[in-house]
């Protein structure tokens, strides 16, 4: 299996693809190859759903910078690095079905993020940039330090997951003139 994935990568990293497939491989690990050298700079699409991923690493947005979509759902992620911020491009990212107890506010930073999914995963409550409403939301916004990524609130004292609805569309809202 090890091997299999390797070429797979370094297939991946030779022809330059632009999408790479790693669904059900039962990672417990992100793939160091995706990481090695320069990375995979013209990758835009992920798949790594249905693997037992716990986290993922700090250099992400280094290696992998051209990333648009991004599916990691179904797997066992219970944080995200704040170097999830630094990925530019990325337009879709799903978490859903992992073991998240927060949201790192950083994903506030994803200006092109546009479907963000958090469906199933063991949030208690989303940070106040990501809420309507939140303190100092349109501040933030102003400056352009962040962007909304969802409109869904957690009352206090919720248990378990985030309520519905779990994926926003987000291409209706435009940035704030200053």
């Amino acid at each position: 299996m090890a091997s299999e994935l390797c070429k797979t990568i370094s297939v991946a990293r030779l022809e330059k693809h632009k999408n790479l497939f790693l669904n059900y491989r039962n990672l417990h690990h992100f793939p160091l190859e995706l990481l090695k050298d320069e990375g995979l700079q013209y990758l835009e699409r992920l798949y790594m759903k249905r693997n037992s991923l716990t986290t993922l690493p700090e250099n992400l947005a280094q290696k992998l910078p051209n990333l648009v979509e991004l599916y990691l759902h179904s797997n066992n992620i219970v944080v995200v690095p704040e170097a999830i911020g630094s990925l530019v491009k990325l337009q879709c990212l799903d978490l859903s079905d992992n073991a998240l107890e927060i949201v790192c506010p950083e994903i506030g930073r994803l200006r092109a993020l546009r479907h963000l999914r958090l469906a199933n995963n063991q949030l208690q409550f989303l940070p106040p940039e990501h809420t309507n409403g939140g303190d100092g939301q349109r501040e933030r916004e102003k400056e352009g330090e962040y962007q909304a990524v969802s409109m869904c609130s957690v009352e206090p004292g919720t248990q378990g997951s985030i309520p519905q609805p779990w994926e926003h569309d987000l291409s209706q809202y435009q940035e704030l003139d200053t």
